[in-house]
């Protein structure tokens, strides 16, 4: 089996160039399929809000990220990238509706929080040399991500931000609990 030399991120990112080139060259605003907390509207978009962003400064600033830590999963595993992607989507989702203000909270920085938690806390409860570079690798370009969960301002969703922490947590827990029996 081959592996592929483009990281499957970059396809997800393209999405959401895509998305973002639509709503802005077509005069779409689709910021309201994001998750809208406590309504069951808000809870079928979790899986929408990811790929959905209010700008492309907003698209931007979660560009690089997204791909840098994607590409760091997904060298442990393809299905392991796409895995880890769909519980962070749909983990992290969760919380911000469950504890998100009351607006539209769309964009990949909840994933891109759930990824860098991912490969801290998989370091740390797996305890494998590779764990701990690609870590050491992860705090080194994105150290001071955790800033982002103290980033409250109004149009700043630092629920999800920290819904996206916890639950890459959660998904290396489970995941180093799994392998472990």
């Amino acid at each position: 089996m081959s592996k592929s030399i483009i990281p499957d991120a970059l396809y997800l990112l393209l999405l959401m160039w895509v998305v973002q080139g639509a709503q802005s060259f077509l005069g779409l605003e689709l910021g309201s399929y994001g998750i809208l907390p406590r309504t069951a509207e808000g809870l079928w978009q979790i899986m929408l809000a990811p790929w959905i962003h209010h700008g492309f400064w907003h698209l931007l600033g979660n560009s690089v990220p997204f791909l840098l830590l994607g590409w760091l999963i997904q060298s442990k595993g393809r299905l392991l990238f796409w895995e880890v992607t769909l519980l962070l989507v749909i983990v992290g989702g969760l919380g911000t509706w469950g504890f998100g203000s009351t607006a539209y909270h769309a964009g990949a920085s909840g994933v891109v929080f759930g990824y860098w938690a991912y490969l801290l806390a998989d370091a740390y409860y797996s305890r494998s040399a590779k764990n701990i570079i690609l870590a050491t690798v992860t705090l080194a370009l994105y150290g001071g991500l955790i800033i982002g969960l103290a980033d409250i301002r109004p149009h700043i969703s630092w629920i999800g931000h920290a819904s996206g922490m916890l639950a890459g947590i959660l998904v290396a827990k489970v995941a180093n609990g799994v392998k472990a029996k």
